[in-house]
């Protein structure tokens, strides 16, 4: 059996660096600080590349083998691989992914490993991997990565605590997180993208516009009418968004699916306009909060958000409805119920729905600081949306 060469490869402050004695005995920062620690011996870079490679060698390399064939939408055998890349990509509180490139003679076939350690990593793993196939199963649209199998290694002494749970999904190439970002120049707040192969750079407001209209939109096309289930959480400050740009255009999509549940039970009552208008305000207010440059404070997007959210929304349930999901005139009959709420009534509703939200929680001082004015922004742009 021809067997392909695989490179291990490192990040450095000069980039990434062949894996070598050294940094294969280095330990792997595993949690953020006061986040589930597991037990058991450290896991080094040396490990982690060996667990990967032990979960895409099983069998021939055979499950990567048809995930290479899937991806690229032609017969491919395990000969037909040239080469195998293994780089580890930034850790988070949770997973350590490792961006996997198959070589087939010229072309490239780009995956994602999501690995996880701790108890809360794994058991966050194993719910998420299970919401992406349900998600990708139920919907045809291209938003949310594809995912293609799951595995477990085991590292140290033994088969006790000391595993790794990871499962490959398609990596999004040439997409990128973006984040806001204070302008040094004059103090404004801009949205950046961060190109790992170019410098961060400045978007431009309609570039944005269209980032926070396109989540939105992406958002309300998972959305359930009739279960409310919906992706929930996700946040900017964690990338779950990434972006690609072209020179005239923007293609946003979404990296992880942690939940798929109901904010509302059908059960209390709850009609689907009222359901639907719950999730517009959540989503209303989600879309704005960041952390400037991803890792800072709480951040707070501009008021042009609104507007974009608000039209990325209804561009959503319009395809929903023209995919038969909802019967023809479900849009404008919920957009005449949404435009006949008056202020006092969007406003008592938002309090409601942060009211429930983990106090506790670091987004709800910057939510509450700007919420009357959120308000009163959200109530206008429905003024316009009734008078378009």
């Amino acid at each position: 059996m021809t067997v392909p060469k695989v490179k291990y490869l490192s990040p450095s402050p000069h980039g990434y660096v062949p894996l070598n004695d050294i940094t294969s005995q280095t330990p792997m920062r595993l949690t953020r600080s006061g986040a589930d620690t597991p037990h058991g011996p450290a896991l080094t870079y040396g490990l982690y590349f060996k667990g990967i490679t032990d979960i895409i060698s099983k069998d021939g390399y055979k499950l990567l083998v048809d995930a290479t064939a899937r991806q690229l939408a032609e017969d491919i055998s395990l000969s037909d691989i040239e080469e195998i890349l293994i780089h580890a990509e930034k850790h988070g509180s949770d997973y350590h992914p490792a961006r996997i490139e198959v070589m087939v003679g010229d072309v490239c076939a780009a995956f994602v490993m999501n690995v996880a350690v701790t108890a809360r990593g794994k058991d966050r793993l194993s719910r998420e991997f299970e919401v992406l196939q349900h998600l990708n199963t139920k919907h045809d649209f291209p938003f949310l990565l594809r995912t293609y199998f799951q595995g477990e290694a085991f590292y140290g002494s033994g088969r006790g605590g000391d595993a790794m749970l990871m499962f490959l999904a398609d990596w999004f190439q040439g997409y990128h997180e973006f984040h806001l970002s204070l302008d040094n120049r004059d103090g404004s707040q801009k949205l950046v993208l961060w190109d790992t192969e170019k410098n961060p750079c400045h978007l431009s407001r309609p570039q944005a516009w269209q980032i926070y209209s396109q989540a939105a939109r992406i958002l309300t096309l998972y959305y359930d009418l009739e279960t409310f289930e919906q992706i929930f959480p996700w946040h900017h400050a964690a990338g779950d968004f990434v972006v690609k740009t072209q020179e005239k255009s923007i293609d946003v999509r979404l990296v992880t699916a942690r939940q798929y549940a109901p904010m509302l039970e059908r059960s209390e009552g709850v009609s689907v306009h009222e359901g639907l208008l719950f999730f517009l305000l959540n989503l209303s207010v989600r879309m704005r909060l960041d952390r400037l440059d991803g890792v800072g404070a709480v951040a707070w997007a501009d008021d042009r958000c609104v507007d974009a959210t608000l039209k990325g929304f209804v561009e959503g349930v319009r395809i929903k409805q023209d995919k038969g999901f909802v019967d023809a005139g479900f849009v404008n009959g919920f957009l005449q119920y949404l435009c006949s709420l008056g202020k006092e009534d969007l406003s008592y509703r938002f309090h409601i729905l942060i009211d429930a939200c983990d106090q506790a929680a670091p987004d709800i001082p910057v939510i509450r600081s700007h919420l009357e004015r959120h308000i009163s922004n959200f109530h206008l742009a429905l003024q316009d949306l009734r008078d378009s």
